[in-house]
């Protein structure tokens, strides 16, 4: 039977209460958003007391969910006082409080870049992106020859109805997992890892702004309407507030969701996939054959429903290996 750890408030005893990586890389990256895009400032401060208490509330949520399946484990294993122990230290309850709040601070400035992309470098880039795709795969277009492969009506609706699925899904077991790890160092890596992939990926959107295939092409997939329907669906949810996003930089204030940015490069989708896939495999035995799975739906999926190209899903596997290895050999950047 295996020892539950004890949690590592930190090596040192005099480093208590430091500021983590996650931590530092999120504030300046609000920072860098507000100096680059100062008319959004005003509006970005206002927006984050409202989205923090949600995203760390659901955070929250998902660690107790975590730890009533993980104390569930330790009562049968017999090592439930070990577990509780580190449950009812002090560095875990602070870590948590921590982690929940930043939750909600990365997430708040990731959506906000996302957002900001019109006005930081308005030129799109999915003809050269279509084109690049059309290069790697002898002159045919992955995403056609993807929806050749998948081109059967039950093919087509299953894909349709559990794409988003299996990607909050795995969002949800992320959370859950790691917001309830007794482990300081596990969760506190995979945290800095996380924010990392994240506000990166969202700076390369700014830097190759793409709208995705389905937006640039809809001839391709309008035809699809049936067979793609809630797909389709989100993606005019998504370029409705795309669209309200160019009328207010124009003077035209409309509604706008912070969350609903549109940009395609890299696929985050992928990232975030690959980066648990990384993790799980490293963590469990059932996790890295669980996450594999995902990411491949996904990095397919991805295409067949017209979200990505082909490189916005490679650049996003790149993306997470890198940011999973920075987390994890860097430093500066472990926990």
């Amino acid at each position: 039977m295996a020892p539950v750890p004890t949690y590592d408030w930190t090596v040192n005893a005099a480093q208590k209460g430091r500021p983590y990586f996650f931590e530092i890389f999120t504030l300046l990256n609000f920072a860098v958003l507000c100096f680059a895009f100062p008319r959004v400032a005003p509006t970005a401060v206002y927006t984050m007391v409202t989205i923090l208490p949600s995203i760390a509330g659901g955070f929250l949520l998902q660690a107790l969910v975590g730890m009533a399946v993980r104390l569930a484990f330790a009562y049968w294993r017999g090592n439930a006082p070990e577990l509780i122990a580190s449950y009812r230290s002090g560095g875990w309850i602070v870590d948590t409080i921590r982690l929940a709040i930043f939750s909600g601070l990365w997430l708040h400035t990731y959506g906000w870049i996302k957002l900001a992309i019109p006005a930081l470098h308005p030129r799109l880039f999915d003809q050269q992106l279509w084109n690049l795709d059309r290069a790697i795969c002898f002159g045919y277009s992955p995403n056609v020859f993807l929806l050749t492969i998948f081109s059967s009506p039950l093919m087509l609706r299953v894909i349709d109805a559990t794409y988003a699925d299996v990607f909050f899904i795995s969002l949800t077991l992320i959370g859950i997992f790691f917001g309830s790890s007794p482990e300081r160092g596990t969760r506190i890596t995979f945290m800095n890892s996380n924010t990392l992939l994240w506000l990166l990926g969202a700076w390369l959107y700014v830097a190759l702004p793409a709208l995705g295939p389905a937006y640039r092409f809809p001839e391709i997939w309008l035809p699809l309407a049936p067979l793609l329907g809630r797909t389709q669906y989100f993606q005019r949810m998504l370029m409705s507030n795309y669209d309200a996003v160019l009328s207010s930089l124009r003077g035209m204030q409309r509604p706008i969701n912070i969350l609903f940015g549109v940009a395609a490069f890299p696929s985050l989708h992928v990232a975030f996939q690959t980066l648990a896939f990384l993790w799980m495999r490293r963590l469990t035995q059932w996790g890295g054959t669980l996450f594999g799975i995902f990411a491949l739906f996904i990095f397919i999926g991805s295409m067949v429903t017209g979200w990505h190209y082909l490189v916005d899903g490679i650049a996003g596997a790149l993306l997470a290996w890198g940011c999973y290895a920075a987390a994890c050999r860097i430093p500066a950047i472990r926990a």
